[in-house]
């Protein structure tokens, strides 16, 4: 029996996110063929097409494009360099991948999704929550006709000090561009498009600041986003993260992306009545969590890419999906600085 076709893939940007949080996923992914890398180092492209196998090494994108003809192509780096990198790739109507969020602005990402379809082609965008081993449990339960329709979800993020990055003009705007774009993306993942959001804002010092959020879903139901860099003193390195969703008498809750809580309507046992309700959980042992890559979504992700552009998946968060996030950040920060509330039209 003839091997399965392998999606001929490749990469633009060899950097520290690629090289640490994506390459190494690509050894076991059996629908990729990682033709050529390419980066403007030549030393660091050479090291990522030695180390993940890749055959070629260019430090000329459109070279490699010309040359290697893949099926799709990563685009990893700082937002403002996909916004500049990530067309040359999406007008050879070739699908791309790139890292959250696309670009700076709702503005520079809704060009981007509009560019892949005017060239018939689609991007990817490395929400990576989306894959990860907890939220794929919780959208198995809502899933499930019993759970019903979602009335209310509530996400709280909180890290230490957030820097100024990417040539944004403050940290406070930088936080919803760089970081909170990922808990954005997972309130619409959870609960559906948002309408309108009202949100406020304190501040101690410039990298240290909170926002909190009281939207409104499409579907009537509501919702509370806690972003805080109160919470601990080193800023990337300690996070806490909580999401829950409620349905009628049931609910989930997801915390730091490893365990899981689901209180079902119906009690479980039955040998011992009248103690109140008792929920499932999902627990890991530290074998269960030793691969991050995994658990965490970045596996999950890679392996979507390689699989949509064989034509074996269909969806996933794409180049609009940034363009959604980007707008409820801009939202959130426009709300918070005088707005008050802000209402997010359908696209």
């Amino acid at each position: 029996m003839a091997d399965q076709r392998k999606a001929r893939l490749a990469f633009i940007g060899c950097g520290g996110f690629a090289t640490h949080s994506l390459c190494p996923n690509i050894p076991f992914i059996p629908e990729i063929d990682l033709v050529a890398v390419c980066d403007i180092v030549q030393a660091r492209a050479d090291a990522n097409a030695r180390n993940f196998g890749a055959r070629r090494a260019y430090t000329d994108l459109e070279e490699m494009l010309d040359r290697e003809t893949p099926d799709g192509v990563f685009v990893i780096g700082p937002a403002p360099q996909q916004y500049e990198l990530a067309p040359h790739v999406l007008r050879r109507g070739i699908p791309v991948y790139v890292e959250k969020p696309s670009a700076n602005t709702s503005a520079e990402a809704r060009e981007l999704a509009e560019l892949a379809e005017q060239h018939g082609t689609w991007g990817q965008c490395g929400f990576m929550k989306r894959f990860s081993y907890l939220y794929t449990f919780a959208k198995e339960v809502m899933a499930r006709p019993e759970f019903g329709p979602v009335n209310m979800v509530s996400i709280k993020f909180g890290q230490g000090p957030y820097p100024q990055i990417w040539g944004i003009d403050a940290a406070k705007r930088a936080f919803l561009i760089g970081q909170c774009c990922h808990l954005f993306d997972l309130c619409r993942f959870m609960g559906g498009d948002v309408v309108s959001l009202t949100s406020l804002f304190h501040q101690v010092e410039e990298t240290r600041f909170a926002y909190l959020t009281n939207l409104t879903y499409a579907s009537g139901a509501v919702g509370h986003i806690n972003l805080n860099c109160y919470e601990n003193y080193a800023g990337f390195r300690d996070i806490q993260e909580r999401c829950e969703v409620w349905s009628n008498d049931q609910s989930i809750v997801c915390e730091d992306m490893r365990t899981l809580r689901y209180l079902p309507r119906e009690d479980w046992l039955k040998s011992v009545p009248g103690t109140g309700p008792y929920p499932m959980s999902y627990e890991p042992s530290w074998t269960g969590f030793a691969n991050s890559r995994q658990a965490h979504g970045y596996h999950g992700e890679v392996q979507h890419f390689a699989r949509r552009c064989l034509g074996l998946v269909e969806g996933g968060p794409d180049l609009w999906d940034s363009y959604e996030s980007l707008r409820l950040g801009e939202a959130v920060y426009q709300s918070a600085h005088g707005a008050g509330t802000v209402a997010i039209p359908a696209r």
